[in-house]
């Protein structure tokens, strides 16, 4: 899949996942080591939304949007204690919607994935 597509729809998420109960504090298209797939980690401004309803309203917002290039399998559930996005939440700011590509960076010892900070805002 090519980047920029995924970046652009990962935008387009997050901007219309402003106007739900989620909100989300922090986006990240990241890409895992291991198997080289993409999957885009958001962490809700709620923390009383459990898994159920935030896949519930993840899978909403991307069939009412058209969002063909991101599902919901592709998306996972952050917390915002996450050892990682608490480090990338310490060395970027970012409360709007953006696209820095972030590579090789450990922050305390620990590995951040590669990949794109669409939106920081712990």
């Amino acid at each position: 899949m090519d980047q920029k597509i995924l970046v652009k729809q990962a935008q387009a998420l997050t901007e219309s996942l402003d106007g739900t109960k989620l909100v989300p504090k922090a986006v990240m298209l990241v890409i895992s080591q291991e198997t080289g797939n993409w999957r885009l980690w958001i962490v809700p401004s709620e923390d009383k939304i459990d898994k159920q309803e935030f896949y519930r309203i993840v899978a909403e917002t991307i069939s009412e949007k058209g969002i063909s290039d991101i599902d919901v399998g592709s998306v996972e559930f952050a917390k915002s204690d996450n050892p990682a996005m608490r480090g990338m939440g310490k060395m970027i700011h970012a409360p709007g919607i953006g696209n820095a590509y972030m590579s090789n960076n450990t922050f305390n010892g620990i590995l951040l994935p590669d990949g794109f900070v669409i939106r920081m805002a712990l």
